[in-house]
């Protein structure tokens, strides 16, 4: 696929990786036609948070030309439910099926490069597993790839550290780490020029540790 590829409007966006779903819609201007977000299991409110953007943006899926969702890292469930749905719509409608995926930690670092002066060397995290987290390096105000990073690595960081809560957390945050709030809502704000969003194939995940994105499929990830 076309790596400079942009989004055909309207677009979806659909954010399933923290402790709140979120939709909105974009118009071709890059701004919210419509949002809606509500907490609570993502089995539960997905479906409902998506329905209550289009009719607030007087939409149908039908009209949608693109989808914009997050890859992760964050709840496995919602992330695979909100994968799911999207390969589901995009089946049903073909004209939308052009899928751009962006990072959570990435917007999170490209909007703390827009909110604060970072110094030199910040790293940002979010739990993965005990003793390991996932993270970002920003050196002079520019963010590397997401990563791994473990306890050893944050405890030792000669920087500022800052942390992304997120559904469920296998171990307390770093010690010297401040918390941030995770905001897909403002998304528009660093949507320009954002090649830190990429087009995909399909819609693909983010699978912490290898620094690689794997495909998710219903038959992948069923149980046995």
């Amino acid at each position: 696929m076309d790596t400079d590829s942009k989004p055909d409007y309207p677009a979806l966006v659909i954010d399933g990786s923290g402790s709140e779903v979120f939709a909105g819609v974009l118009d071709e201007n890059g701004q919210w036609l419509s949002q809606s977000r509500q907490s609570g299991a993502p089995l539960e409110h997905l479906f409902p948070t998506v329905e209550a953007t289009l009719k607030q943006a007087a939409l149908e899926l039908s009209d949608l030309r693109s989808y914009l969702y997050c890859e992760g890292p964050g709840s496995v469930l919602g992330l695979r439910l909100c994968a799911m749905a999207i390969e589901t719509w995009s089946r049903l409608y073909p004209q939308s099926a052009a899928y751009f995926a962006y990072n959570t930690l990435q917007l999170c670092a490209q909007l703390l490069c827009t909110d604060k002066d970072l110094p030199k060397r910040t790293l940002l995290v979010s739990d993965w597993k005990k003793g390991a987290w996932n993270a970002i390096e920003i050196i002079d105000g520019a963010a590397g790839a997401t990563t791994v990073a473990d306890d050893a690595t944050i405890a030792e960081w000669e920087g500022a550290v800052y942390h992304l809560p997120q559904r469920k957390g296998w171990q307390k945050p770093p010690s010297n780490a401040q918390s941030i709030e995770y905001t897909p809502q403002r998304l528009p704000e660093v949507l320009t020029n954002a090649n830190w969003m990429k087009p995909t194939q399909g819609v693909e995940l983010y699978s912490s540790g290898v620094n690689t994105f794997a495909k998710w499929t219903p038959d992948r990830h069923r149980a046995t």
